[in-house]
C-alpha cells in the first residue's frame, strides 16, 4: 500500500512523514510542522491583540486623565476665572474693538458649560478605556468613545484622533472577550 501524499503546493509526491516538500519548501499539509507553524500564529496574533489593546489604553489615558481633571477644577473655579478674565484690560479692550458685550456671568456661563462639556468627554472616555481594559463590552467601548469625541466638537485636533480612536476599537473587537462565541473564535 503507498502511503505517500501529494504537495498541495506543487503537487510533487512526499512521504507521510516529511514536514516540508523537497520539491518547492511548502509545510506539508498535517505534519508537526504545520501544527508548530499554526502555533507561532496564535502566539504571534495574540500579542499584536496586546499590544493594540496597550495602545488603546494609553490614548484612551492621556486623554481621560487630565481633561477630567482640568475640567472638575474649571467647574468649581468658573466663577474666580471668570472674575480673573473680566479683570483683564487686554480682555475689555478685546471686547470693545470687537462690539462684543459680554457680561461677567456670560463668560462664568461659558466657562461652566465648556467645562461640563469636556467634563463629559473626559469620563466618557475614561468608560472607553476601563472597557478596553477589562476586554468587555465592546459596544460600549465604541459608543462611549464615540460620545467623548462629539463632546470634544470644540477642538479639531481632538475630534480627528477621537474619531481614530473610536475606529481603532471598532478594529478591534477581537480583543474583547465577550466577542467571542463559546468555542472561542472570534464572533462576526
Amino acid at each position: 500500500m503507498d502511503e505517500s501524499k501529494f504537495c498541495t503546493g506543487c503537487g510533487h509526491a512526499v512521504e507521510p512523514d516529511m514536514q516540508f516538500c523537497p520539491q518547492c519548501g511548502k509545510v506539508i499539509s498535517g505534519s508537526a510542522a504545520e501544527a508548530s507553524l499554526k502555533d507561532q500564529e496564535k502566539e504571534i496574533n495574540s500579542l499584536v491583540l496586546m499590544a493594540r489593546r496597550n495602545w488603546l489604553i494609553f490614548l484612551l489615558a492621556i486623554y481621560a486623565i487630565p481633561v477630567i481633571i482640568i475640567s472638575a477644577i474649571a467647574l468649581f473655579e468658573a466663577s474666580s476665572m471668570a472674575s480673573a478674565i473680566w479683570a483683564s484690560d487686554e480682555f475689555r479692550d478685546w471686547m470693545q474693538s470687537h462690539g462684543f458685550d459680554f457680561t461677567q456671568q456670560n463668560i462664568q456661563n461659558y466657562l461652566t458649560y465648556a467645562a461640563g462639556l469636556g467634563l463629559g468627554s473626559g469620563i466618557s472616555a475614561m468608560i472607553s478605556l476601563i472597557c478596553v481594559y477589562m476586554r468587555k463590552m465592546w459596544i460600549i467601548a465604541v459608543i462611549t468613545c464615540l460620545a467623548a469625541t462629539i463632546l470634544c466638537f470644540w477642538s479639531i485636533i481632538g475630534i480627528i484622533i477621537g474619531f481614530l480612536v473610536t475606529w481603532m476599537i471598532i478594529g478591534s473587537r477581537d480583543i474583547f472577550e465577550d466577542s467571542t462565541d463559546n468555542t472561542g473564535n472570534a464572533g462576526s
